[in-house]
């Protein structure tokens, strides 16, 4: 097809991009309308039970008359590419919303309730979301006409269909956002989408996710044992009542939660109603809440996960203050987590499946960094898992069908490195746990007029490259930004952002602050590879690395 066309779509726009696919602003030539094309992932029509599945999930999403579900107009496959057209909604995603700052509790109830509706629908039809977060909510309208859509219903999985994190082909969703018993591979219902939508009901009313971590299992441990502070704790003018609907909803068991999410959202119509009527307390107003932490650990350069997720925290590693040892990782990996102190109200149910969490995460990592799953509308959040692509590999496998004349990946890298970096000053590294072919120490740029460290990885394609910067980001809890901006932007947000070269789209670029380090991350599509860079400092020194990202002579991959 050309790289405009596709079928009877003219691509105009690129509305964003995910590890399952792509999303187009399009024009429908046969029916002359506007559409929100999503473009899945090639290797998605080449799994004869993934495609059944899709077609069967996609007719039963697009029989929903719920006016909350974005419709879908069309789905189906041409040339060999699975696609969703579906009605282009022009407002603001929830979790662009809720960066700027949290809502009214009456706001909040408002967008939950449309959202249940939403649920409602489907869960009655026998599907289930599965990814019910911020960046999945679009608004449009103002004060009492806004509106709520739900979107991606289109990857939506049926009940019989819902396993858990580890089957191929399973929407693994947003961690952050994700139910206790997806965690620990066990059979799931709507009440995932229950647990979800109390987390977005959360961060509505707090500007924060009740669980952060700093990387994967660090999530899931706090899912499974922790419960979040209370929302009225954090802000005064949300009612006492809503804590008690948003604990409900957050049940780890879903037993205890409520049995739809419609009846959570009359729940907590109700405590609104309630609660209005009581005076409340007069307490000293709580400072900003704090975002989600960045890792203890500098991105990039530390634990088992490379480029991709990080170990968790406990306990907090040491500050780095000599040169980096050799190994898998500037620093050892973290121990497992405390035991739970005597009357912390934590489930000893739950503290025993840990080991079987831990391994699971592991299990996850690897899935999450080699699939194409996931993605929004706007967003990249892997969502899909799928099988490993056959042409990766452990860090000590070798393929006895390889050609031993070929270049070994780490060759290849070393071939494509930035111009400002000395190729035999680099030294390998263990291959972090996301899909990475191979990986390179690199230390300080030639010219001395940017990075300290830097470090590189290579990956098998564009779809698990631009996975793993969906899961460096998101860990990081980095914005996205918008388009063109520097980094840090005029507000001094720290985040990430596309960028492009000729016009087209050419990766991904963000930048971030973490344990007196100013880090520039950035991936290059075509060079199938991302970069790391680092100076000593904080915020202010980022503008060092961004002038030397943003000259191409020195920063760009090259490609041949």
């Amino acid at each position: 097809m050309a790289a405009d066309r596709f079928g009877p779509y003219r691509l105009e726009k690129l509305i964003g991009r995910g590890g399952m696919g792509e999303v187009h602003r399009a024009w429908d030539t046969e029916h002359e309308r506007t559409v929100a094309l999503k473009l899945l992932s090639p290797h998605l029509a080449e799994d004869a039970e993934y495609r059944e599945r899709f077609r069967r999930e996609a007719h039963a999403a697009a029989r929903l008359a719920e006016p909350h579900v974005v419709p879908i107009h069309r789905y189906g496959e041409i040339d060999g590419r699975l696609f969703l057209d579906m009605r282009l909604v022009r407002g603001d995603d929830l979790a662009d919303v809720l960066h700027r700052e949290p809502l009214s509790p009456e706001r909040a109830v408002s967008i939950v309730g449309q959202v249940a509706q939403a649920l409602d629908a489907a869960h009655a039809e026998g599907l289930v979301h599965r990814d019910v977060k911020p960046s999945n909510v679009l608004l449009t309208g103002t004060g009492e006409d806004e509106f709520a859509y739900l979107v991606d219903f289109g990857i939506a999985r049926s009940v019989a269909d819902a396993g858990g994190l580890t089957q191929t082909g399973a929407a693994l969703g947003s961690f952050d956002y994700m139910a206790p018993e997806r965690f620990l591979d066990r059979p799931v219902d709507g009440r995932v989408d229950v647990y979800g939508l109390a987390c977005v009901l959360y961060e509505c009313l707090t500007g924060r996710r009740p669980f952060t971590g700093t990387g994967l299992p660090a999530v899931m441990w706090a899912h499974l044992n922790t419960v979040p502070e209370s929302p009225s704790a954090l802000r005064t003018d949300v009612p006492v009542e809503l804590d008690a609907v948003v604990a409900r909803g957050l049940a780890k068991d879903p037993a205890d939660r409520f049995a739809t999410a419609g009846d959570m959202a009359r729940a907590a119509r109700e405590a609104l109603r309630s609660g209005g009527l009581r005076p409340r307390p007069v307490v000293p107003a709580p400072g900003p809440a704090p975002g989600p932490p960045l890792r203890v650990q500098t991105l990039g350069f530390t634990g088992p996960s490379g480029g991709g997720q990080s170990p968790p925290s406990w306990p907090p590693a040491p500050v780095v203050t000599g040169p980096p040892p050799t190994g898998p990782g500037w620093g050892a990996p973290p121990p497992p987590p405390p035991p739970t102190p005597a009357g912390s109200g934590t489930n000893p149910v739950l503290v025993v499946a840990l080991a079987a969490v831990v391994v699971l995460a592991l299990v996850v990592v690897v899935t999450v960094a080699l699939t194409r799953g996931g993605g929004s509308s706007v967003s990249a959040d892997p969502t899909t898992d799928v099988a490993p692509s056959p042409t990766t590999t452990q860090a000590t496998t070798t393929s006895t069908s390889a050609d031993p004349t070929a270049a070994s990946p780490e060759d290849e890298l070393r071939a494509i490195l930035p111009a400002d970096f000395d190729a035999d000053a680099c030294e390998s590294r263990a291959l972090p746990a996301d899909g990475a072919i191979a990986a390179l120490d690199c230390g300080g740029s030639v010219s001395g007029s940017g990075p300290e460290q830097s470090a590189f990885y290579l990956y098998p394609d564009e779809d698990t490259l631009t996975d793993v910067f969906a899961s460096d980001a998101g860990s990081q809890g980095l914005v996205e930004l918008t388009s063109g901006s520097d980094c840090p932007d005029e507000a001094g947000t720290l985040g990430y952002r596309d960028w492009t070269a000729g016009g087209e789209l050419a990766g991904q670029v963000g930048c971030a602050v973490i344990q007196d380090q100013a880090v520039v991350l950035w991936t290059q599509l075509d060079a199938r590879a991302e970069g790391f860079v680092q100076v000593s400092g904080d915020q202010e020194d980022i503008a060092t690395l961004w002038a030397w990202w943003n000259d191409a002579d020195l920063s760009d991959f090259q490609t041949p």
